[in-house]
């Protein structure tokens, strides 16, 4: 009788600690996911002002006329940065030129902050090598 009693307090026991595992690592998914997710809300509760604003895009353009007159110290840096497409010289001007987060970046072309990473980058492989000479743009 003995032997059945521990055993099953084991078995109990073993059980209870699969359980904490278990709801522990599900706790731990469960947050990311909500990390991922994108906070909204409907349309209905949107204010009419704020979605008929130009102000921001105005504000938009002009960051962007600013950031299209870099004035660059290299030659070849200038030539490398000619030669990437227009995406490619957007993010690294966001990124660098307006101090503009990843996020923020993902938020104005509607794109994911992996796709930034990514194309930031793509773009700084190829400026380097273009500086390195092998001219791959």
């Amino acid at each position: 009788m003995y032997g059945k009693s521990t055993e099953r307090d084991e078995l109990r026991g073993r059980f209870t600690k699969w359980m904490e595992v278990t709801v522990y690592r599900a706790r731990l998914n469960y947050l990311k996911a909500q990390r991922r997710r994108i906070d909204t809300i409907p349309l209905e509760d949107a204010s009419i002002e704020k979605l008929c604003s130009q102000e921001g895009e105005e504000q938009w353009i002009q960051k962007m006329r600013r950031a299209d007159s870099l004035d660059f110290e290299e030659e070849a840096l200038a030539a490398a940065f000619s030669q990437l497409s227009a995406l490619k010289k957007e993010v690294l001007t966001m990124l660098f030129l307006l101090d503009m987060t990843p996020q923020e970046i993902a938020g104005e072309l509607f794109c994911t902050v992996q796709y930034v990473y990514k194309q930031r980058s793509l773009a700084l492989k190829k400026l380097r090598e273009a500086l390195k000479g092998g001219d791959a743009l």
